[in-house]
This record gives structure tokens, sequence and C-alpha cells, in this order.
């Protein structure tokens, strides 16, 4: 019923984050809990005594005390008054992590609506970490060292702390410990329990192993441009490509890329033996892989694949029409050129191959002002992927 809360559903509507964000600012100002404009003026009338409305109303009001300021410290939650009481002090408790869930618990479903949260999908008391799920071993594999040896992941390590601490704080309960002895193992579970979530909290410790390195823990495993997300799920790895450095070469045309001849002679393109081209492919077979040009692979019709790197005699290999030859990149091969970032479809283009010498991708310096890859002036590194089948070319 509140003018102001039905002001803000409306601004709001369809912007949780937003929402959330006026009820902060409408409820920082007040220092005191209590009711709303409604409530207070019925409040200031005399209601006969057997008025049930009243008392369901009053029984909505506010409690009339004053409110703490929240104030965070490491891993744990003060409440602070900052009013004088009767001896003088500024009053100071710790909130525990029990209390909060039952503070979070209190909140009705039409509160969290209000604080911009689905109580479907997102209550209040569900951020309050009770149980705590195991990782499965596939996300923490144990490394074989020499022989026998197993050196196990940081998470396996992180986890066997947190069995340990929570079977001493069991015990400890079951014996009548000191207040401070189970306040102190209580602080060492939660520390486990945020280290292995996030090794970089501020104001925390870091967790180290015994060599003294920092342990990777779950946020580290994600975050960053080597992370699960962005190095391994958005990162693309592909084969028959290569990376170096940019640099001009005005000798060359404008659809042509100048690449290194080391990089040649480890991509490969496979061409189909026909009549027209089974003599020029036997010479690069006879060749083998340790001279350029030459050939890595022949694939038989029937499937089978012969490595020339490892084939004693190269020479003794008798090509047959049908069968495909990986040859080293030549003159003429037609390739992807990719600069990075891949804004869009024109960062990627094609060009004719010249093998050239040194170890740098080379382009025509029009070549910048024409097509959209747009290198930069300092040494960008791009990208080239072989275009290894005849109707990708087409």
């Amino acid at each position: 019923n509140n003018p102001k809360i039905k002001d803000i559903l409306g601004k709001s509507k369809g912007q949780p984050k937003k929402r959330l964000t006026h009820v902060y600012d409408l409820c920082k100002g007040k220092n005191i809990c209590e009711g709303g404009e409604e409530m207070d003026h019925k409040f200031g009338v005399e209601q006969p005594e057997g008025d049930e409305d009243l008392a369901k109303e009053k029984g909505h009001g506010g409690c009339g005390r004053y409110q703490p300021r929240i104030r965070r410290s490491g891993l744990e939650l003060y409440a602070e008054w900052k009013h004088v009481n009767e001896d003088s002090q500024e009053k100071k408790i710790l909130l525990s992590p029990e209390r909060v869930h039952e503070i979070f618990k209190r909140i009705s479903d039409e509160e969290c609506f209000v604080l911009g949260m689905d109580p479907k999908f997102a209550r209040p008391e569900w951020m309050v970490c009770t149980v705590l799920p195991v990782p499965p071993l596939s996300v923490r594999p144990a490394v074989v060292m020499q022989g026998s040896a197993r050196n196990q992941d940081d998470l396996t390590h992180k986890l066997a702390d947190i069995v340990k601490i929570n079977n001493q704080l069991r015990r400890n309960e079951q014996n009548g410990a000191a207040a401070h002895v189970i306040a102190e193992d209580v602080k060492l579970l939660q520390f486990h329990v945020a280290t292995m979530v996030d090794n970089e909290l501020p104001g925390l410790p870091r967790a180290m192993q015994k060599s003294g390195r920092p342990l990777k823990s779950l946020k580290q495993r994600l975050k960053g441009k080597e992370g699960r997300v962005r190095g391994n799920l958005m990162g693309k790895r592909v084969d028959f490509s290569a990376r170096t450095v940019i640099t001009p070469d005005p000798n060359l045309a404008i659809d042509q890329v100048g690449v290194p001849r080391s990089i040649a002679a480890n991509m490969t393109f496979a061409e189909i033996v026909t009549p027209f081209n089974i003599d020029r492919l036997q010479e690069l077979v006879r060749r083998g892989n340790s001279q350029y040009p030459g050939a890595k692979y022949i694939i038989r019709d029937n499937g089978d694949r012969i490595d020339l790197r490892f084939h004693p005699k190269p020479s003794d290999l008798h090509l047959q029409i049908g069968y495909k030859v990986e040859r080293h990149m030549c003159d003429g091969d037609i390739v992807i050129f990719n600069r990075q970032p891949t804004l869009h479809k024109m960062s990627m283009m094609g060009h004719r191959v010249r093998i050239l010498p040194w170890s740098t991708f080379r382009l025509n310096l029009r070549t910048r002002k024409q097509i959209p890859m747009v290198p930069g002036r300092d040494q960008d590194f791009s990208m080239k992927g072989t275009m290894d089948q005849l109707e990708r070319r087409l």
C-alpha cells in the first residue's frame, strides 16, 4: 500500500536489478524501523478495542528499533549501531551465518518480488551456503607422477581440509569444548570453503600448497583469458592453421600472401591422384617429408594412411589413381588469411600463397587500404588455414 513502493514497481517493470537499487535508495536513509504513512495515520486515531483490522495492521507495522549498519571484515559480518546507548558506547555484534539465514527465511515471497527477486528461482536464504556440493573426479583429476605416485588436484586437497575441520568441529561440540575453541573451528571451516571457491578474496590470506604456490580455486579456473570459458569453450583450436607476425612486402600482388618456408613444410594440402598429376605427386612422395617440397601422408582408396615421416624408403611406394597425397604447401595454393579480432566475415579473406624465406607472413602495402582486415601498423599476429579440399577452392 505504500505509494513510494508502488512508484518503484511502476518505474522498474521488467528491470529487477533497477528495482533493487530503488528500494535500497529508499531505505538507506531510514534509521528507525517504523510503519508506512497510512498505518501511522491510523495509529494516531483512537479506534474501538474490538477492531480486528486495526490489530492486523498494527502487526505489520515497524518495531520502532534503531536499524544497524552492516559491516564486513574478512569473512565476518558485524551489525553496528551508531546511536549512543546507555553506556555511551557504540553497540557492535557479530552476525553469524545461522542468524543471517534465519532473517532471510522470514522474507515473504511478496517482499522478494519488491526486492527484484523471483521467489521461484532466487530466494534470499539460498545465498547462504548450507550444503557444499563435491565436484566429481573429472573436475579434479589426479596427476600420475613417476612410478605409481599420484599428485592430487588442488581442489582435492582443499576438500580434504574441509572434511578434517568439519569432523573436528563436530567432535568439539559433542565433547563440550569452550566457546572460543568452537568459534575458531567455525572460522577455519569458513576460510577453507571460501578459498576453495575464490582464493583471491580481499582481506584474506591465500591458501597455499606446501611448496608455497597458491591453490587454484574454482573461480581462477573459470575466469580470465586462459580460463575454462574464454580459453576452452570460446577459444577455437583447429588443425591446418598457422600463426605468426605480419610484415609488409611491396613486391607481392594484392591477392598474395607470403608464407615462411618452415610453415609451408609443416602444413599440407590433400591432392587427389589423377592421370595428369601422378608423376608430379610421385616425385613429391619420393622426396618424403624431410625435403621441401615433399609430402607427409599417402591415403589409399580403402582409407589406409601411410606416414612418410616414418617410412624407411618412400621411393618404394607407388601411387595409383584415386589415392590422396597430403603434400607440402606450394606456390599458388589458396588459403584463408585472418587477423583477430574477427569482427565480421571480411576479417577472413582468401589469398594465393607465395613461399618466401624468413619467418613472417607478408602482405602488400596496398592491401591494408583496400581490404577490410585492417592489420595495424604494429606487428599483429595473424592466422591462416589451408583450403585442403578442392570443393572449398571453387
